[in-house]
């Protein structure tokens, strides 16, 4: 169980500020327990999907082509003028999404036919195809997921590959199909597009060229340096001396392993630590609520890759927020958010309460020691 550090909310926000994703469900049909409502909402922000009149997303709805040309465009941002006629003989030029249609020819992600059917469906075999091609996904061997329905030789295996390597789509594991024909919804197109819009790599491990300090909310001041005597195998996992900063007294190991397909991080002298699915993506990543036999988490989720933080006078970019729910007994369930930089591991810690608790304060080169 982790520790729960209390701290005022002004002594907090002195060294932190950072704000997390607005959690109230802007659909009634899309609430905060939905499985997707993250992702649905993260596209609802960035103006690229609404609702109905009646103010209904429609969640289970078979998704069209002709609304997901019109996504596409607004996602990558794609030209609108300048764009070549495809030439189908059901979207004519005074179709109402004649532009979005031609704009996603263009760009290559909709091919040569006679007919586009703007209003027919995608499987999600296609679905994966389209994605793969927009975003340019890159294979990480590792992630590779061998599905029942899905053959080397089988016409999409390559696209749903990429998008399974890259945490956009996943199959069903009770199975372990794709279900790669089955048609794909409103709520589903729009998780994976979220999903492959906030994908994010890159190395997120401490820089082993600095020393790291950082201060919790009993006032202790920490360091850690690269304890280069304890390593299997460093290229994978790293451990790190810690100590009380006044001191010099050692503290615990602060230990982290970074995978191509999980990020795991400790923090010192506490419990606080995750594990995450990577490259990070949003979306819910565990969900465990009522199940006999529970992992660490009850749920976890990562609310968003790409914001910008600042803590103790440093603004960090690209930033992942991931929320974890645990039974905390007693019928309470806890909740802690932790916040993972480029090249600094974690960098901040908020409590079950929602205050900051934990905080990296300064990063000095170990040259300079």
């Amino acid at each position: 169980m982790m520790k729960k550090l209390i701290v005022s909310l002004t002594a907090a926000l002195l060294v932190v500020t950072a704000a997390l994703p607005a959690s109230a469900a802007k659909f009634p049909d899309v609430n905060d327990n939905h499985s997707l409502v993250i992702e649905v909402e993260y596209l609802v922000d960035k103006e690229i999907i609404r609702g109905y009149e009646d103010g209904t997303f429609r969640p289970n709805d078979p998704i069209s082509k002709k609304h997901i040309a019109s996504m596409l465009v607004k996602a990558l941002n794609l030209p609108t003028t300048d764009i070549k006629n495809p030439g189908y003989a059901d979207v004519p030029t005074t179709h109402p999404y004649y532009t979005e249609i031609a704009a996603a020819y263009t760009a290559g992600i909709f091919g040569d036919a006679t007919n586009f059917k703007p209003d027919s469906s995608i499987s999600r075999a296609f679905m994966a195809k389209i994605l793969a091609h927009s975003f340019n996904l890159k294979s990480i061997a590792d992630n590779a997921v061998t599905y029942k329905d899905v053959p080397t030789s089988y016409e999409f295996y390559s696209p749903i590959q990429l998008v399974t390597m890259n945490n956009v789509a996943k199959g069903y594991p009770e199975d372990g199909t794709f279900r790669p024909n089955q048609l794909i919804t409103r709520a589903h197109f729009s998780a994976f597009l979220a999903r492959a819009m906030s994908l994010v790599g890159g190395d997120f491990t401490p820089d082993t060229n600095y020393m790291y300090y950082y201060e919790d909310a009993g006032n202790y001041r920490y360091r850690s340096e690269l304890d280069g005597q304890t390593a299997v195998d460093q290229s994978v996992y790293k451990y790190w001396n810690v100590y009380e900063d006044a001191t010099n007294e050692q503290m615990d190991y602060l230990m982290y392993l970074y995978s191509p397909n999980r990020f795991y991080e400790g923090v010192p002298q506490s419990d606080i630590g995750t594990s995450v699915a990577f490259p990070f993506t949003i979306g819910k990543k565990v969900d465990t609520r009522g199940q006999e036999h529970q992992t660490a988490y009850l749920t976890q989720r990562v609310l968003d890759t790409k914001t910008s933080v600042t803590i103790a006078g440093k603004v960090y970019n690209d930033v992942v927020i991931v929320a974890e729910t645990f039974d905390a007994g007693g019928g309470k369930i806890d909740t802690v958010t932790t916040y993972i930089a480029k090249g600094y591991g974690i960098i901040a810690y908020k409590n079950t309460d929602g205050y900051f608790t934990y905080w990296l304060t300064d990063r000095v080169a170990t040259s300079v020691q």
